[in-house]
């Protein structure tokens, strides 16, 4: 009989209440939320990172451009203004050395026109 007694006057099992199941639930629901807000920075983060990237890769192709190998270079001059208003916009100055493909100077040579003698009769 004195088995019986020992068996009974053991401490139940540690079943956690109610309030425990509820408060434990709620704590790890404002860890999840906490985690889901790390993850959005994160991924906001990265994008960030990839558009600096990117803008500092056009700078570099701004600042120091690749030059064609049939380019030559070219002072400008007060006529390029004058002929190009769009320099101006894109912040060329006169006297300003820009690299100019071959081509386009052959192509822009003024024409040499031929006199004809006239006779007097």
């Amino acid at each position: 009989m004195s088995e019986t007694t020992n068996t009974s006057a053991q401490p139940e099992q540690n079943v956690p209440s109610k309030e425990e199941m509820v408060r434990f639930f709620t704590e790890q629901i404002e860890m999840k939320k906490l985690q889901y807000e790390l993850q959005e920075l994160n991924t906001k983060l990265a994008v960030a990172r990839a558009e600096e990237l990117k803008a500092l890769s056009v700078v570099a192709q701004i600042t120091n451009p690749r030059p064609t190998p049939d380019a030559v270079p070219h002072v400008v001059t007060e006529e390029d203004m004058e002929n190009n208003p769009e320099l101006k916009d894109m912040g060329v100055n006169v006297g300003d050395e820009v690299m100019i493909p071959a081509g386009a100077l052959d192509s822009e040579e003024p024409k040499q026109r031929k006199l004809k003698k006239e006779t007097a009769s």
